[in-house]
């Protein structure tokens, strides 16, 4: 937001409780006075009626109450409304900071005056209305009086009291407002530079899994083995790798990264094993075990191709004969998301849980969901190797 937009709420160095919201607004704005308003309007009107239920049920002169509530009610709102009400008007008038400022604490400063003309226009009346009734003794209300006591904190006299309702104090936030704004602007731009670094780092680590140049020459290097000896064979895997990119590089799109979805990245899975089972002859089993209510949650693209690529190098590959790989993703009963990959092949070796590939899934997930995401890597019960990624839901 820059300056002179003085409709939307600005950053505050921590959020202001309920009854102070307006101050979420730029200082002296229309939006700021209005909310403002809606705080000290019925103090002022609370102190207007108790200052005249104070007078008349000590004099026991009923009779003044209607004309003094009135008097001492429009006193009190003059005094809350007319210093903040002249700074807004000066606000609005689109002039140079520097003479801004000047003309804003001139106009605080003329509230003030019109403040205590105000409250001194009360107390004229409520003399004269003592003076017409000199034989009366004032004996009030201990109820009316503690209530005016609490509402008008001594009003006449207290400079204090003056300064808050008048506006006074609220020269200091609109004296920093600017350093507020432009600090609150300069973490905007750092936010959504790093935002921008993180999504581009990203999307060109999905192109490099999706599209590896190894993986693309030894999948080609298998289909030329495969012209001449097994036909059918090398015509299956090129309809897999063809399955495979159809699947992978529409992801790639303006869309960006952080709308990929779990479904979508399962999909992408499927299609690489399909397409890794018809180079292993057949030996990799695939079982699926998705919820489909996972499916539609967003999930950040790489990460399971990443593990299901880890299951296949290091679980299937050293391992002879057939093995299974299992994409499970469940909704856990606190509302978070559990994600697993599982394979029944060679086992996990030691420091396997602490590679590279494992580091970078862990920074993403660092990244997006801070410490509501984990990935953890263990050994299955009966043979092979378990990684899971729970992401807890938002408190």
């Amino acid at each position: 937001m820059n300056q002179n937009d003085l409709s939307h709420p600005i950053l505050r160095d921590a959020p202001p409780p309920r009854w102070s919201l307006y101050q979420s607004f730029p200082t002296f704005s229309w939006a700021w006075c209005w909310r403002r308003g809606w705080i000290f309007w019925p103090l002022a009107l609370a102190y207007g009626v108790g200052f005249a239920a104070w007078h008349a049920s000590g004099m026991n002169a009923w009779g003044d109450f209607a004309g003094l509530a009135w008097r001492a009610c429009a006193g009190a709102l003059v005094a809350v409304s007319a210093g903040p009400a002249l700074a807004a008007l000066v606000r609005h008038a689109g002039l140079p900071l520097r003479v801004e400022r000047v003309l804003v604490i001139a106009a605080i400063v003329t509230g003030l005056a019109i403040a205590v003309r105000a409250i001194h226009w009360v107390d004229a009346y409520h003399d004269a209305l003592m003076a017409a009734s000199p034989s009366q003794t004032m004996m009030p209300s201990y109820v009316f009086a503690l209530l005016y006591r609490l509402l008008s904190l001594s009003l006449k006299g207290s400079t204090l009291v003056l300064l808050v309702t008048a506006g006074g104090f609220a020269l200091a936030s609109y004296l920093g407002e600017k350093r507020r704004l432009d600090a609150y602007a300069t973490s905007r731009e750092l936010a959504a530079l790093r935002r921008q670094k993180d999504e581009a780092e990203l999307r060109l680590s999905v192109l490099r899994a999706q599209v590896e140049p190894h993986f693309l020459f030894n999948t080609l290097a298998s289909v030329r083995s495969l012209v001449t000896s097994d036909p059918a064979r090398a015509a299956a895997t090129i309809d897999a790798m063809a399955d495979y990119f159809r699947e992978t590089l529409p992801s790639l799109d303006q869309s960006g990264p952080r709308n990929a979805t779990l479904g979508k990245q399962i999909d992408i899975c499927v299609r690489y094993l399909d397409l890794m089972n018809i180079r292993t002859d057949g030996r990799i089993g695939i079982v699926l075990d998705v919820d489909p209510a996972a499916r539609p949650l967003f999930f950040p693209p790489l990460i399971l191709l990443s593990l299901v690529e880890n299951a296949v190098k290091h679980g299937v590959g050293p391992k002879p004969g057939p093995c299974m790989i299992a994409l499970r993703a469940h909704l856990r009963p606190d509302g978070g998301l559990e994600v697993a990959v599982e394979d029944d092949g060679a086992g996990l070796r030691p420091g396997a849980s602490h590679g590279v590939g494992l580091a970078n899934a862990r920074a993403q997930l660092r990244n997006l969901f801070g410490g509501a995401a984990s990935l953890d890597i263990a050994s299955r019960a009966d043979g092979g190797t378990r990684a899971a990624i729970v992401i807890e839901r938002p408190a």
